[in-house]
């Protein structure tokens, strides 16, 4: 069969392929092809951004520093494109790499972060301007994650939510609106949609370390190692929380919920010298019961403690049972500041699989984060650096976290 080129193809073909890209970057490569494909796509329209949560950090929240935005970063695996004929292309010199993009819902500009700690990555200080032209990689998609924020700075985190995810209305049967499940102050679940003027408690006696959609569902972990799922039924006030393991019985200190594969993992990390930083000037609201106050810095958190290692475990859900996992294979789970998620080691070209890439503050000050690998071959924790470090940097060196 005689091979078209694709220039030769009818114009009409494009308007179709082009009504199947979703992406802004995606967007952007078709695009910058020719003027054929430019004509047949329109530019990329960035979804209106969602009203900010009614969430309050004082008992009067009239100052709109105070309201907590929602901010949205994706996750993409950067492939080079081998082009030996682009001058100038890094591409070909470079390998896969993570690349984490955040996006600000006030100004709608992009900027890089760190996949692991999600600092963000600017320019060395006296450093030449340089180009990163994102024409020489195929991104591919691995996951959006959110983090709520305050509403006018968005270098600071709302650090009494420790984890959210999103639940689009499709999932929600009692809703047409999204909404989102957070675990918050030490432990606390609960559930608000984007309108609600009133958190609702999920559960009023659970201590909860992590969240995740699985299978189109929210899961949850608890200190002890149990996971659950919330139920929804015709009204909010029908939400419930559903045992879906037995207890796991981990001795460790935190518990992760990780999707690899199609299953569904509990990593459980252990620390020594823990320090407990208790917020003594919080401020309570007068009436909790019509008012959502956060406080900037809640109680009981593990502020400094030295990891000494992981377990792993998956859940076997046709047995009903956990299973000791002593090997990750090819695997390596992340242990991000906004949620975990695997990837394979075959995917970024010489990188060790078996291992656990996490990040734990430094003693002197809770902004600055050291990036952490745990091998399972050896239990041993090390920096990430080495093969690991061009897995989460883009090839370049200008930029640093900050």
């Amino acid at each position: 069969m005689a091979t078209v080129d694709w220039s030769d193809l009818p114009k009409e073909i494009w308007s179709i392929i082009g009504k199947f890209i979703h992406t802004r970057i995606d967007v952007l490569h078709f695009r910058s092809v020719c003027s054929v494909w430019r004509s047949s796509r329109p530019p990329f329209l960035r979804p209106p951004p969602p009203p900010p949560l009614p969430l309050k950090f004082s008992p009067s929240a009239a100052d709109p520093k105070l309201r907590a935005l929602l901010f949205q970063s994706t996750t993409y695996r950067m492939e080079p494109i081998a082009d030996h004929n682009r001058k100038g292309g890094s591409s070909s010199k470079s390998k896969p790499f993570l690349m984490k993009l955040e996006h600000n819902p006030n100004s709608g500009e992009m900027r890089l972060v760190h996949p692991v700690t999600s600092s963000p990555l600017r320019s060395y200080r006296n450093s030449k301007p340089k180009e990163f032209n994102l024409l020489d990689f195929r991104p591919v998609e691995l996951r959006k994650s959110y983090v709520l924020k305050f509403g006018k700075n968005s270098h600071v985190n709302v650090k009494s939510v420790h984890r959210l995810v999103v639940m689009p209305s499709e999932f929600l049967e009692f809703s047409d609106v999204s909404g989102i499940f957070m675990i918050y102050n030490g432990g606390k679940l609960a559930f608000v949609r984007f309108g609600d003027d009133k958190l609702t408690r999920v559960d009023e006696n659970g201590h909860y370390d992590d969240i995740i959609v699985y299978k189109g569902q929210c899961y949850v972990v608890d200190k002890w190692g149990t996971i659950s799922w919330i139920s929804s039924g015709l009204q909010v006030i029908q939400l419930q929380v559903i045992q879906f393991s037995p207890p796991l019985c981990g001795f460790g200190g935190q518990k992760y919920l990780v999707e690899s594969c199609g299953d569904l993992y509990v990593v459980d990390q252990f620390f020594e010298n823990v320090t407990y930083h208790d917020n003594v000037n919080r401020v309570l609201p007068q009436n909790p019961d019509n008012e959502l106050v956060f406080w900037h810095h809640h109680w009981n958190r593990q502020d400094d403690a030295d990891t000494t290692g992981f377990k792993v475990y998956k859940l076997d859900q046709e047995w009903g049972r956990w299973v000791d996992v002593k090997d990750l294979g090819d695997y390596i789970f992340i242990l991000s500041n906004d949620g975990s998620f695997s990837v394979s080691s075959r995917e970024f070209g010489g990188v060790k699989g078996n291992c656990i890439f996490f990040s734990e503050s430094a003693s002197s000050t809770l902004r600055n984060f050291y990036n952490r690998v745990f091998n399972l071959e050896d239990g041993r924790i090390s920096s990430l650096v080495s093969l690991h470090s061009q897995m989460v940097h883009p090839p370049t060196s200008w930029l640093t976290p900050d």
